[in-house]
């Protein structure tokens, strides 16, 4: 329970994110639906609009009818003149720095491969990322910078702690040192975490106030939406789905403990089995696509072909495993939904639709729901779109406006 109080101008700043939120994510377009939205009078809403239009925050437009006669109504948009966002995604294969708008619509973007020659370099190749993006629109105001991690990370100090293979690079003040350098509001968090609140405001977690964001790539991340809300405590930890053990006595993991899910359904671990099994050295994707066709073979009532039958196995096996690690999350948190992204939105529907016939016949609450299991509205992007969430989150809450 909250131990401060809240006072008026706080109020007000709420109810100001609240506004620009339901506008920004489409759920409000006129005045009269965000006062019904929000329970805010008629007076409250139409004052707040209009600091924002003054402040070239929103703007008006027609809205075309396709039907009827009259005048078209005007509806309440984002403006194009409204600050923007800087997102700096950073992963142990490459980082990303791009400018995007508020309905996370990618203006600029520069990405580069990590490297160990790279990973010398960590903090000046960011900056110079973000010095461009800065150079190549300086005319736009910017709300802040919003940074998405790959953990193991620190997120109330905003800190990479220890990942493995990240070319010896650790305990990195990822936060201090960019908003020290630029002096903008700067906020931080695991790369799951973030993908869940974008998922939350503008795609497949809209429609609900529980969740599981699943992150499948070379390693198992997830992040967790409660009651509306991104999980967290006062630890700065984040959680660590892939760190959930599903054999004790199994394949040791590099954190210590065994039997770890990431180390039997990661992507890199899924792709390496392929290869073994085929000869051949596609990407996971490339498998992923593969196996869609030999899906529609087999609704055709063709016959799989050896090379078919033995992706089928590993997939399958990958399938009993995630729906296996998924349970154990399912019984804490007790989610409506969880989203798959990452690489993780490449794995045919088929396949899922096993982990969620799985899951729905073993979770401990199956006799009086259903868990859908569905994938990603911005597909393997999320981690990467989504590192603006934190940013997001405190605009949509008023701090920033």
């Amino acid at each position: 329970m909250p131990k401060t109080g809240v006072n008026n101008t706080r109020l007000k700043q709420q109810n100001r994110g609240l506004i620009l939120q339901l506008i920004a994510t489409g759920e409000c377009s006129s005045r009269i639906e965000l006062a019904q939205q929000t329970g805010l009078s008629k007076m409250t809403v139409t004052y707040i609009v209009n600091e924002f239009l003054e402040q070239g925050v929103l703007e008006e437009r027609e809205k075309m009818q396709v039907d009827g006669k009259g005048r078209n109504p005007i509806q309440l948009c984002i403006s194009h003149r409204a600050p923007k966002l800087i997102g700096v995604h950073i992963h142990r294969e490459r980082c990303s720095v791009f400018l995007c708008d508020m309905h996370l619509q990618v203006l600029k973007k520069l990405e580069y491969q990590m490297n160990e020659n790279v990973a010398e370099e960590f903090f000046p190749h960011i900056f110079r990322s973000i010095d461009e993006i800065l150079d190549t629109f300086p005319e736009e105001k910017i709300f802040g910078i919003g940074i998405g991690s790959m953990g193991p990370v620190d997120t109330l100090y905003g800190e990479i702690l220890t990942p493995i293979d990240f070319y010896g690079l650790h305990d990195l003040e990822v936060k201090r040192k960019i908003q020290t350098r630029y002096h903008l509001p700067t906020y931080f968090d695991g790369e799951c975490n973030c993908a869940a609140i974008a998922e939350k405001y503008y795609g497949s977690g809209s429609d609900c106030d529980d969740f599981l964001y699943v992150g499948l790539g070379n390693g198992v991340g997830v992040g967790v939406i409660v009651n509306g809300e991104l999980y967290k405590n006062g630890t700065g930890m984040i959680c660590e789905l892939g760190h959930t053990s599903i054999d004790w006595n199994g394949i040791p993991c590099d954190c210590g403990n065994r039997g770890c899910l990431e180390k039997y359904i990661s992507s890199d671990i899924i792709e390496r089995r392929l290869m073994e099994a085929t000869g051949d050295g596609k990407p996971f994707a490339a498998f992923c696509s593969e196996m869609e066709d030999a899906l529609v073979k087999k609704e055709k009532g063709m016959e799989w072909t050896e090379r078919e039958k033995k992706m089928d196995v590993i997939f399958s096996d990958m399938t009993e495993k995630l729906a296996c690690g998924l349970i154990s999350f399912c019984n804490s948190f007790n989610p409506q939904r969880v989203i798959i992204g990452h690489e993780g939105w490449w794995i045919p529907d088929y396949y899922l639709l096993q982990a969620e016939e799985i899951l729905n016949c073993r979770q401990i609450f199956r006799k009086y729901r259903k868990i859908p299991i569905v994938k990603a509205f911005f597909g393997t992007e999320s981690t990467r779109i989504g590192c603006t969430g934190a940013l997001l989150t405190a605009i949509f809450n008023g701090e920033l406006i």
